[in-house]
């Protein structure tokens, strides 16, 4: 298991088996994943302000279809995609059945987003917004009442995400860390 950031107490580390990483991925869904990253490529900076970059989606569908197989989540769980850019995870949730929720600051990447997810008819759900309590003028999304919650930071700022996640996520439940190609670190809530 690759090191990572120091884990704060009220989290644990959860092992994602191999065998996650062989779950079928729908045609259909190679399908999305490549239409969505061939619009991302025509954004230029009409979109993004030029700080959006693409995570590794497939792996995030497999994992998210691991915690429903093992019974970890429900359908119809509550997902939070913290940074939803495109809202490919988002989407992603949705097309497996949890209440998905994308929060973006980037107004151009929220419309994008509802475009995109009204396209492939889902009910994902988009809002203007931040993760971030600091950010003025903003609502905030916390991962207060949400069963699994997905973030892709920036280099560095890990040990933000699972602070943030430790002092609002609810017991039991879900943070998955994408730091790069199949590179997603699950931690859960302490105390369920």
């Amino acid at each position: 298991m690759p090191r990572g950031p120091a884990i704060p107490a009220g989290l644990e580390r959860v092992e994602v088996p191999p065998e996650a990483g062989d779950l079928p991925v729908p045609r259909f869904v190679d399908c999305f994943l490549r239409d969505a990253e061939d619009r991302a490529a025509t954004y230029g900076d009409r979109v993004g302000r030029g700080l959006f970059v693409p995570g590794d989606h497939r792996h995030a569908f497999q994992i998210l279809q691991w915690l429903l197989r093992t019974k970890a989540a429900v359908r119809g769980a509550a997902f939070l995609e913290w940074g939803s850019g495109q809202g490919m995870a988002t989407i992603l949730a949705a097309l497996l059945g949890y209440d998905a929720l994308g929060v973006e600051i980037d107004e151009g990447l929220v419309a994008e987003s509802r475009e995109l997810a009204a396209r492939y008819d889902t009910r994902a759900r988009f809002e203007h917004g931040s993760y971030d309590p600091a950010t003025p003028g903003l609502k905030v999304f916390t991962a207060k009442k949400r069963s699994v919650v997905y973030v892709y930071p920036w280099p560095g700022e890990e040990p933000f995400f699972l602070r943030l996640f430790d002092e609002t996520a609810d017991p039991g439940a879900f943070l998955l860390m994408c730091l790069g190609p199949e590179d997603i670190r699950v931690y859960r809530k302490k105390g369920a």
